[in-house]
């Protein structure tokens, strides 16, 4: 399953479309998107970050700009070496995650447009 049958229409328009047909949501939508997940009992087995429309660079060590793809690796302040941020649990220890992380704080503010939340669900 790529994401639970009773997720509003709205938050599925503003999130992106991986060509696999995984979404990766928008940070301020994932506690709808595990809302729904609890409404039609869809199992969620953890979560990633996304920087979306970029892929990672084969000469440079971070995302490079390619419309429609995504990549993990996430430029943060601090270390020059881009964070990969994936985590294991169920919707409520997802959202007891996400809800501790402080994206403005970790993200270099140029890259907080392109993050995007994957959740990883079961079948």
């Amino acid at each position: 399953m790529l994401w639970p049958p009773s997720l509003d229409p709205v938050v599925r328009s503003r999130a992106f479309h991986a060509r696999n047909g995984e979404l990766g949501v928008l940070p301020e939508d994932a506690a709808s998107f595990l809302a729904a997940c609890r409404e039609d009992r869809v199992e969620v087995l953890g979560w990633e970050l996304w920087v979306v429309d970029h892929a990672w660079g084969q000469h440079f060590n971070g995302p490079v700009p390619a419309p429609g793809l995504w990549c993990g690796g996430i430029p943060v302040k601090g270390p020059n070496v881009p964070t990969v941020y994936g985590f294991h649990g169920d919707a409520d220890e997802a959202e007891r995650q996400l809800a501790s992380l402080d994206l403005s704080r970790e993200v270099l503010p140029e890259w907080l447009p392109h993050v995007r939340v994957n959740f990883t669900l079961g079948d």
